[in-house]
């Protein structure tokens, strides 16, 4: 996807804080609560492109690379890409997928983490 067709990300008010930033004024975003967060949605919705982001805000970023905004403090993701899924119906959770695939007998041998989840 180029940028130009791109969703820019608006966080819910009801999450929205703002941080200092040393030598840069404030940034305002999205902050996740402590404890349990779920994170759901639809197949390629940026789920795991959030997760990805967010796992690696510990680490220094490259300036320009896009994640200049991500900081994190400690976090686990507990879904895990790469699992063989068989006859599962996970219509319930995730359906409609790109190109007419359905889920009402799901089988994969890599399966995203979402799924794996569902």
């Amino acid at each position: 996807m180029d940028a130009a067709s791109a969703v820019p990300f608006s966080s819910p008010p009801s999450l929205r804080v703002t941080l200092p930033v040393p030598n840069a004024g404030s940034l305002t975003g999205m902050g996740l609560p402590r404890g349990v967060t779920l994170i759901v949605g639809g197949g390629f919705h940026g789920k795991s492109t959030l997760l990805e982001a967010l796992q690696v805000g510990v680490y220094d970023k490259v300036s320009g690379d896009g994640r200049e905004g991500v900081v994190t403090d400690r976090m686990a993701v507990r879904a895990e890409d790469g699992r063989a899924v068989t006859s599962v119906d996970i219509s319930p959770f995730i359906d409609h997928l790109p190109f007419g695939k359905r889920t009402g007998a799901f089988t994969t041998a890599d399966a995203s983490g979402s799924t794996s989840q569902a």
